[in-house]
């Protein structure tokens, strides 16, 4: 990498500015219109860039463009769902349901209109769900995530009736369910809804929504009597 003659610092190439104005061009591309409707020449041509294959030159295919979007944002919200961690386990209470549960919520709820700027990363998310890269990254969620590792360790000691089979089937409901409710949350302040409820509220409500998940009895199939 080139450096400034002045300081000795060392300047981002022009590469690296056309890569990360695409990551941030794809996640909004992909939040507003959906994952199978953007292609990477949608992508380079929204970036300004005249070069039809530029996108895949620096992502070589949309699944390489998704997992760019992650990498760009994901570090930030695991770094914050750490410190909340670190703040939780300072106290010294008790871990319930839903303190653990919290800290899946609050660090996905804080990046909604970060620093004043409309955001797209849970549209985003959202709207990969149904995509097969979302599905792989579902399944090894949490492996390089040290503070999510936690949280679901400590979940599952609180929830011993339960199968492993189950545990994991609702802890994928749950991540599911928090991505739809906070993307629409995301939505709706985006758009200036008035009938958006406050974001801390929101959150509130759906940690109560998610410990009721967790922790409801295992049925057995049977339908309820009538």
């Amino acid at each position: 990498m080139a450096a400034d003659p002045l300081t000795r610092a060392p300047v981002e190439g022009a590469g690296a500015t056309t890569r990360a104005r695409m990551v941030d061009v794809a996640e909004r591309l992909f939040a507003e219109y959906g994952i199978e409707a953007v292609s990477l020449r949608m992508v380079g041509a929204a970036a300004g860039q005249r070069n039809n294959s530029v996108a895949q030159y620096h992502f070589g295919s949309k699944e390489g463009l998704i997992e760019a979007v992650i990498a760009a944002r994901s570090p930030l919200i695991d770094a914050r769902r750490l410190e909340l961690v670190t703040e939780l386990q300072a106290t010294g209470e008790r871990l319930t349901p839903a303190s653990l549960l919290h800290l899946l919520v609050r660090p996905l709820a804080e990046t909604i209109g970060a620093g004043g700027e409309r955001t797209y990363y849970l549209r985003f998310l959202a709207s990969l769900m149904d995509h097969p890269t979302f599905v792989r990254n579902a399944e090894s969620s949490g492996t390089d995530q040290p503070a999510l590792r936690w949280m679901r360790g400590r979940l599952r000691a609180l929830c011993p009736s339960q199968s492993a089979a189950t545990f994991r089937r609702r802890s994928q409901w749950a991540a599911l369910i928090a991505f739809r409710i906070l993307a629409e949350q995301e939505r709706q302040l985006a758009s200036g809804d008035d009938r958006a409820a406050p974001t801390e509220q929101v959150v509130g409500e759906l940690v109560a929504t998610l410990v009721a998940l967790m922790t409801a009895p295992v049925g057995d199939g049977a339908l309820p009597p009538r």
